[in-house]
């Protein structure tokens, strides 16, 4: 039986359902982009716990020293268990107890592919009490709040210890500082003793034996003084023997008033910086010239208006003539705030400035 084929009409429309070229296209377009979101967000969040990690066991290590700086009793420097950041900022160094021998031990730690510290390299080390000693650029400080940053080129964590040893990770930080008490009582502010002044009081009653009766004395005048050959014996206005010489009765003079001590003015000094505003970003850091016109070695020390969101480097001595750097750091709060540098003759006033990221509008 023979079976007849026919022949495709290619000019004859499609009645079947299907995608065209230009949907494929678009669904190929949009699931690309879905995928490449998908796919970030993913390696960012890796990226983020990569950074989170590296912070936690840089505070866990901060703690180890603490903990061991007080198991020793830590007193002299050499004693203090440390960490250094290194400077190429990728990795820090240990030097602490790590087998418990009771020996010092240096181990480095490299921190993981991508991420890096902020700053300058510092120390931070912790005496017999847990408090913390800061070393940056040279200079050692006691009792520093310190901040340490870590960075992926993604984003930015902040590990916080405080003067008295408390670590908090990319969280506020309760400021700690113990303020200067100022006495306003001299007496209590000179070596702390006090001045008492005792006031004598005279009662008519004589007390003859501390187990016989007390008696009044009679004060009334008798109308006949007792006399020695005619004389009176007594001056009945003064109740004193007339015969009585000067010496023998003496009266009572009063004491000279004591002059005023003169005391010599303080002296005064002028602090110069060489900026009057310094404009961070967040989390962003910078630095401040400061300088006096004393001709003695002064001590210079910084405090910020708010210690838990601009942070600033610990005091320095500053010989006549030099200067001094002090680096400013801001934490995740953009405001207007002012930093005080001090000495004991002046003090000078910078203003910061914190700005955040700048957003166009369109």
């Amino acid at each position: 039986m023979n079976v007849k084929q026919n022949k495709a009409n290619f000019k004859t429309p499609r009645k079947g359902g299907g995608f065209s070229v230009i949907e494929l296209i678009i669904t190929a377009t949009v699931l690309t982009i879905v995928t490449g979101f998908g796919l970030l967000g993913i390696t960012r969040a890796k990226a983020s716990m990569r950074l989170a990690s590296a912070a936690r066991e840089y505070a866990s290590y901060i703690e180890k020293a603490r903990v061991l700086s007080i198991r020793s009793h830590a007193d002299d420097e050499s004693e203090r268990s440390s960490i250094a950041i290194n400077e190429t900022k990728t990795s820090y160094n240990l030097t602490m107890d790590l087998d418990n021998d009771g020996d010092l031990d240096t181990k480095t730690v490299t921190l993981p592919d991508g991420i890096a510290f902020v700053g300058d390299a510092e120390t931070i080390a912790f005496d017999w009490r847990g408090r913390t000693w800061n070393i940056r650029n040279g200079f050692t400080t006691p009792n520093a709040q310190v901040s340490i940053r870590l960075n992926n080129g993604i984003e930015t964590i902040s590990i916080d210890v405080t003067g008295s040893g408390d670590i908090t990770i990319n969280s506020a930080v309760f400021d700690d500082s113990v303020p200067n008490v100022t006495l306003n009582r001299p007496e209590l502010a000179t070596n702390g003793s006090t001045t008492t002044t005792t006031t004598t009081t005279t009662t008519p009653t004589t007390t003859e034996d501390p187990g016989s009766v007390t008696t009044t004395p009679d004060t009334s005048v008798d109308p006949q003084p007792d006399t020695i050959d005619g004389q009176p014996s007594t001056d009945p206005s003064t109740g004193t023997d007339p015969s009585t010489s000067p010496s023998e009765n003496p009266s009572p003079s009063p004491s000279p008033s004591p002059s005023p001590s003169t005391q010599q003015p303080p002296a005064v000094c002028t602090v110069n910086a060489d900026v009057a505003t310094l404009t961070l970003s967040l989390q962003g850091s910078g630095t401040i010239k400061v300088s006096h016109n004393a001709s003695v070695s002064l001590s210079i020390t910084g405090s910020s208006s708010k210690p838990s969101e601009l942070q600033v480097s610990g005091g320095q001595t500053v010989a006549a003539g030099e200067y001094a750097f002090f680096t400013i750091k801001s934490k995740k709060l953009a405001g207007d705030y002012t930093v005080t540098f001090k000495t004991s003759c002046g003090e000078k006033t910078v203003s910061v400035k914190v700005v955040g990221p700048i957003t166009l509008g369109l």
